[in-house]
């Protein structure tokens, strides 16, 4: 009877023992405050900020309307954002780095991380349900630094926290380290027209190189539009005027392809040089205009015509344009663009001469 006893006794002992050393080993290896990057309550994100070693910022900040903006300068990309507060809001530890490792990464976190600083906005006293005085402060702040071997975690660092882990977004092939970018282009949204009827005074289309087609559409009132061909300034009676109604209606989502601010000047000024082939200017009853000009994109290899034989020398899918007076260059395509390049022939052609 003694024997079962200080057996059992052995037992318990060796049980909280084990429990103890398990406890002690997750507390020194992956405890809460390592593990603690996301940030469930994205909704109350006011804005975002993120440096790197190199003196790269960005600032994302929430507008009242709910919108983002870039740097207080540009919208930002709605999609972008969301994928980037899905990220936020998911992001966790996959393993803590091992040891032998541990000062190799945390110098590598040193020299090349991404700083970033998340605030929201929350309330100086909470007691249960209740909270009382709302101010906007920082409530999370990290290191992310490069992908580890496998592509499939991100070398990471809380602030305060003395060893850095390996974070992943679950359901996530590949690394989160990406969406982490300090870089304007990858934010900025991509909308070169976005105005409805109602907001538009009047737009001019220009052909440089084809007069004759060159014209200006007057919203009047938002009752009806005005024809007038540039070449002599007269306003025109004999036109199509749905395909006007759809023209105007065009300008709702016009967007380019993709930022290229960062094309060697050079190139740039030889490829812009030229007389452009359309000219653009929306005018918008509040004062502001929008405006593009387009270029034609010489093809790397000239291609062959597998219809004519005839040799092709410039892309018949994408152009080079300059928009936001000529400060941004884009590439844009024809599939898109179309639908605002009508010369002035589109509207008047089978109808009765002026």
């Amino acid at each position: 009877m003694r024997k079962n006893r200080l057996t059992l006794i052995i037992v318990i002992v060796l049980a909280l023992l084990a429990g103890y050393l398990l406890m002690n080993r997750s507390s020194t290896t992956l405890n809460a405050g390592m593990r603690d990057f996301a940030v469930k309550d994205t909704a109350s994100i006011t804005k975002i900020f993120m440096a790197d070693k190199a003196d790269n910022s960005i600032l994302l900040t929430r507008e009242n309307d709910g919108s983002w903006t870039l740097n207080h300068r540009y919208k930002a990309h709605p999609e972008n954002i969301n994928t980037f507060l899905l990220t936020l809001a998911n992001v966790t530890v996959r393993e803590p780095v091992a040891r032998a490792a541990h000062n190799n990464v945390l110098s590598l976190l040193a020299a090349k991380s991404v700083k970033v600083e998340v605030y929201q906005n929350t309330h100086r006293i909470k007691l249960g349900k209740y909270r009382f005085f709302p101010v906007e402060k920082c409530t999370k702040t990290y290191y992310v630094g490069e992908a580890t071997m496998d592509n499939n975690g991100t070398y990471a660092l809380l602030d305060g926290a003395k060893a850095p882990v390996i974070i992943y977004m679950p359901g996530l092939r590949g690394y989160v380290a990406t969406r982490y970018s300090i870089f304007e282009n990858d934010w900025r949204e991509h909308t070169v027209f976005n105005k409805k009827l109602p907001e538009i005074d009047h737009i001019l289309v220009e052909y440089p190189d084809q007069p004759e087609n060159s014209y200006k559409v007057i919203n009047r009132e938002d009752t009806r539009l005005e024809l007038v061909r540039l070449a002599d300034n007269k306003v025109l009676t004999a036109y199509d005027t749905l395909k006007l109604m759809a023209f105007v209606n065009s300008f709702r989502n016009i967007k380019y392809e993709a930022l290229f601010n960062d094309m060697e000047a050079e190139r740039r000024d030889s490829i812009t040089s030229p007389t452009p082939m359309h000219k653009i200017t929306l005018y918008a009853k509040d004062g502001t205009t929008q405006n593009v000009k387009t270029y034609p994109r010489m093809l790397p290899i000239p291609e062959i015509d597998p219809f004519d034989g005839e040799t092709i020398t410039f892309d018949r899918d994408r152009m080079y344009a300059l928009i936001n007076d000529d400060k941004d260059f884009v590439i844009i395509q024809y599939f898109v663009f179309d639908k605002i390049l009508r010369p002035l022939s589109y509207f008047t052609t089978n109808r009765k001469p002026e």
